[in-house]
Formats: C-alpha cells, sequence, structure tokens
C-alpha cells in the first residue's frame, strides 16, 4: 500500500444482507456482493506530484512518541515493480527534522522489497523479491525495556531484520503518504492495528488471520484498530474500532474508490478460533503452517480471490460420538477442524494423529482413514474422502474441494 488513499466508496444500493446460520464462520474479509465487510481502502491513487503531494488522499491521526509499540497490517501493492519507493504508513511528520519517526515503503527495480525505512536514512528490509501484487501481513515490534526493533513479515521473524535501538519519535499516524508528504503510491491496506506493546511472535501469528477481540491478552493496550470495511467510514472520518475513539481524518477524499478485499482474514466460530491458519496466494505451493495437527498444500499457486482459513476445537483424544453409518468407522477424533473458503480451493490436506489426538500410535494402510465433514457444529458428519498417502503417523487427502464447514479424522480401527 503506498503513500495515497484511495478511500471506500460506500455505495449502499448495492450492498445486501448476508444471513448465515449461527453455527457457521463469518467470511469477515471475504469479497462478496453480499457482505458489508469485503471492502478495503484502495490507495490506488498513483500520483505523479513531484515534491508537493498535499493533494493526495491520506488519512492521519495526531500522535505522541511511544518507545513500545507495534504496528501490523495486510497490505497490496497494485503494482508488481513500483519505479520507486513509496510509503504507506508513517509516524511522523518532519516539522523541523526529516531524520524522526519511520515509514514503511515498498520499491520494485531489481531487488523489489517491502521496507522499514527509519532515523538518518537507515533500512530494514522484510525480504527481497517480497513484493507482489498479493497480499501480505507485515509487522513492526519495537520494544523500548529491551533497546530493540523487529520486522515479521507473515507472521515469522525476518531473518538479520533486528536491530538494537527504537524510533521513539511520533507525531501522528498516517496512512497514505510518506514522512515528506512528497511520494503516494499504489497500494491496498487492510486491519491495521497499532499496540502500545511489544507483541511476541506466537501473539502476531495467532491473530493475523482474525479479526480483534477482547480475548486477546494484549487487547487493553490497543490503540487504534482501522479494519477498512464499509462501516469504518463516516464521512471524512476513518473509524477506530479499539474502543479509543482514535479516529483519523481523511483530507481529499474525492478520489475515494471501492476496492474488494481478498484479504485471509475470517471470523471463525469462538470454539474454533484456536491456532488459526490460512493458505493463500503468499503462501506458493509450500505446506501451510500447522493447526494443531492439520495442514494443507496445493499444486499450484492461488489466485488472490481463493483462499482458506482454517481453526480448530482445540480438543484431544478420540470420540465414538457421530460416526457415519456403513462406513466401519470405530473411532474418530475429538478434534475438529473449521474451515472457511473463499471462490474455489482444492488441496492436500494433512492430518498428523499423534499431534491431533494426542496418542502415540501405529497407523495402519491410509485408506482406513476417512477425512469426515459437516456444514455445521450441530450437524452429522459424513465421509468425505478417504486417506490416499501416509507418512508415519501423516495421513494424506489428496485433491479435497474444501467446503465451509467442519473437518475430522476417523479410522476403521482402533489406530487413531
Amino acid at each position: 500500500m503506498r503513500v495515497c488513499l484511495i478511500i471506500l466508496l460506500l455505495v449502499s444500493n448495492c450492498i445486501y444482507s448476508q444471513f448465515i446460520p449461527p453455527t457457521v464462520g463469518v467470511h469477515y474479509k471475504k469479497s462478496s456482493s453480499a457482505s458489508d465487510e469485503s471492502y478495503v481502502l484502495d490507495f490506488n491513487n498513483n500520483d505523479t506530484c513531484g515534491d508537493d503531494c498535499t493533494n493526495s488522499f491520506y488519512a492521519e491521526i495526531p500522535w505522541a512518541d511511544m518507545s513500545t509499540y507495534s504496528v501490523s497490517m495486510w497490505v497490496k501493492s497494485g503494482e508488481s515493480n513500483p519505479s520507486q519507493f513509496r510509503a504507506f504508513f508513517n509516524t511522523y511528520d518532519p516539522i523541523s527534522n526529516t531524520n524522526d519517526g519511520f515509514q514503511m515503503d515498498s520499491g520494485g527495480g531489481n531487488n523489489p522489497r517491502y521496507r522499514y525505512y527509519y532515523a538518518n536514512g537507515n533500512t530494514l528490509s522484510y525480504g527481497n523479491n517480497s513484493l507482489v501484487t498479493t497480499w501480505v501481513h507485515l509487522a513492526v515490534v519495537a520494544d523500548g525495556s529491551q533497546n530493540e526493533t523487529r520486522l515479521y513479515y507473515n507472521g515469522e521473524l525476518v531473518s538479520g531484520a533486528t536491530f538494537n535501538g527504537v524510533e521513539e519519535r511520533w507525531n501522528q499516524i498516517e496512512i497514505g503518504r510518506n514522512r515528506k508528504e512528497d511520494a503516494p503510491g499504489n497500494y491496498y491496506l487492510d486491519e491495521v492495528r497499532v499496540w502500545g506493546a511489544a507483541l511476541s511472535e506466537s501473539d502476531i501469528k495467532a491473530w493475523m488471520h482474525k479479526p480483534l477481540d477482547n480475548s486477546h491478552t494484549n487487547y487493553s493496550d490497543l490503540k487504534v484498530y482501522f479494519q477498512m470495511n464499509q462501516n469504518s467510514i463516516s464521512g471524512t472520518t476513518l473509524l477506530d474500532m479499539s474502543g479509543n475513539d482514535n479516529n483519523a481524518t481523511m483530507y481529499n477524499s474525492s478520489g475515494i474508490n471501492t476496492s474488494s478485499s481478498y484479504v485471509p482474514v475470517v471470523d471463525l466460530v469462538n470454539n474454533y478460533q484456536n491456532d488459526v491458519e490460512s493458505i493463500w496466494t503468499s503462501s506458493g505451493t509450500a505446506d501451510s503452517d500447522v493447526s494443531d495437527g492439520l495442514s494443507m498444500n496445493v499444486s499450484s499457486t492461488l489466485a488472490e480471490a481463493n483462499f482458506a482459513v482454517f481453526g480448530n476445537n482445540n480438543s484431544s483424544g478420540t470420540t465414538t460420538g457421530n460416526l457415519p453409518s456403513g462406513h466401519s468407522l470405530q473411532k474418530r477424533s475429538s478434534r475438529e477442524w473449521q474451515l472457511e473458503e473463499s471462490g474455489t480451493v482444492t488441496v492436500n490436506i494433512k492430518i498428523d494423529i499423534s499431534d491431533a489426538t494426542g496418542n502415540i500410535i501405529t497407523p495402519a494402510a491410509a485408506s482406513n482413514y476417512k477425512l469426515l465433514f459437516k456444514s455445521c457444529t450441530e450437524c452429522d458428519f459424513v465421509v468425505n474422502a478417504t486417506g490416499s498417502s501416509s507418512s508415519g503417523d501423516i495421513i494424506t487427502f489428496s485433491n479435497i474441494s474444501i467446503q465451509d464447514g467442519f473437518y475430522s479424522i476417523a479410522s476403521t480401527d482402533s489406530n487413531i
């Protein structure tokens, strides 16, 4: 997301209610003509202004110095190879000292990358060749007590992107342009969160794929939360959803545009918001992160509109309850996973039996294992697929067309 903000056009006559059973997750950021959560701030001004970009679109809140903080957001570049570095988030208006504060930006050329740009022109990279036209999650964590700053890319600590020091000068929170106000760009932003605490890597990973609520360990430290939804805009005000009323004023908002969001952020059923993970464009064809025993991969990189988010109910052991009849099944995992997809997602699902159940077993043939599915928490399971291969106690179910609902693994014998 670059410097310029182009904001959501609220087209109320095109929005309809979405009715979802209470036992099924809500597609919080899933793009849909039936969802008022499907829009993001569109910074696609692509301005060509020179030294004075005061007419570009941006949003701003006055702020005070912070020595301990965390900033996280989802960002997508509107172009794969921008001609120069342009920023989408900054913390300081250089009234007297252009070296104060930091900004988050990206640029193309021979070494495209997202950057953390701080005092005296120093930079840290989120990773070479990380700049592509797909959603990625960026975070910066500054710990004043440790005098240390760390960068995270898609929930992972970036190797070599830690330094001894903290950029503590803040006089604003601004999205849509750089500190010097001369470089708007071509970006999209979503789920912008600012904390007055140094979040752990586990906290960043645990919450990057789901909306914030007061169950977060550091919820009391949340300062600003821009959800970027249709209901986040009120006139020329970008509403803060943290409960702190730190609303941002939007300037030059005549350029506001509408943009659909395919950010992999989903509001799963409460009991299934454990170890929430996702597979989306940035995942490529590698195995996804594991949600307490379940992971997945794809044979070819997903398109932006296709993604899946999944979590689990945090149960362990096995049960004989709710087993489909007619398949000689003896037991299933008490652990169930909720999967929510956008678009069309066909994956290989891998379930590690020992991680899922806590039992140490010697697996039988892969064909003895069945993938179960139900469409709601109170529904009956049906057999969705038969295991196609195994490696140790990891059973793979191949070419599964994901449906919105709940999954479990069952066995025709006691090896589960």
